[in-house]
């Protein structure tokens, strides 16, 4: 279902899951769509972001994981 999502934002056509979730239940067969609200408050997408950018270093992560987790609050 990504893949679906992702070829249809990128061509263009329906509707994208833009603010909404799609949950599958594989044992009942059943679907589920739950709108996604931003948190204001949110760290990466809130109106005041703290997170703005992406810190791609396994190996300084793995080495000092404190460094990379965040602060309580």
């Amino acid at each position: 279902m990504m893949a679906t999502e992702a070829i249809k934002y990128i061509i263009g056509i329906g509707e994208p899951l833009i603010g909404r979730l799609v949950l599958y239940e594989a044992l009942g067969m059943s679907y589920r769509e739950v709108k996604i609200y931003r948190d204001a408050n949110c760290p990466i997408c809130g109106e005041n972001p703290s997170i703005t950018q992406l810190i791609d270093d396994y190996e300084a992560a793995a080495e000092n994981p404190e460094t990379f987790a965040p602060a309580a609050g």
